[in-house]
């Protein structure tokens, strides 16, 4: 009888060690102090005006956003560290860079950051685009989003001027 309680009381220990453990585990993915920030993105494509920052990225993308953030943005890519993959069925580009959130009319500066992600395009169609980041400069009250985590996707749609454009979803979390 002694050594069925022991083995009873052993499991409990190692149940409850267990679920404390994954407590501890996911300690840092507890909710942001203010919530997350959403707005919606509608982009288009720049790259072949040439235009190159002083860090030698090209302004690929330009936007406005409206929502929690209202003004516009603009990416600026690096060479990417990957190939672009092309399959039979359609192609993957990849892409690092350093976006900018501008108030409305370009004037000021509010947020910077990086990220970096890919975008799908199947069978010679429209694509989708996908990124993570990190935000790295926030200016006056928004100085206290530097380091909080960036998610980007939208739509990339063929078309004639401007050869890309889409909308899609910019969040601070």
């Amino acid at each position: 009888m002694k050594i069925k309680a022991v083995s009873v009381l052993t499991s409990l220990l190692l149940v409850l060690s267990m679920t404390l453990a994954g407590t501890t585990a996911f300690a840092d993915n507890r909710a942001v102090p203010n919530g997350r920030f959403a707005s919606q993105i509608d982009y288009s494509y720049v790259a072949d005006l040439g235009i190159m920052d002083t860090e030698g990225r090209l302004l690929v993308w330009e936007a406005t956003i409206a929502g929690d953030f209202t003004g516009e943005m603009k990416w600026w890519f690096e060479v990417s560290p990957v190939e672009d993959s092309v399959y039979d069925t359609g192609f993957v580009l990849f892409y690092a860079a350093r976006w900018e959130i501008w108030s409305a009319g370009g004037t000021k500066l509010l947020l910077a950051g990086e990220s970096a992600g890919k975008t799908v395009f199947l069978d010679g169609g429209d694509g989708i685009w996908d990124g993570h980041g990190v935000v790295t400069e926030g200016k006056g009250k928004f100085n206290r989003l530097k380091g909080r985590k960036v998610y980007e996707t939208g739509t990339v749609i063929w078309g004639t001027d401007p050869l890309l454009s889409g909308t899609g979803m910019f969040l601070i979390y």
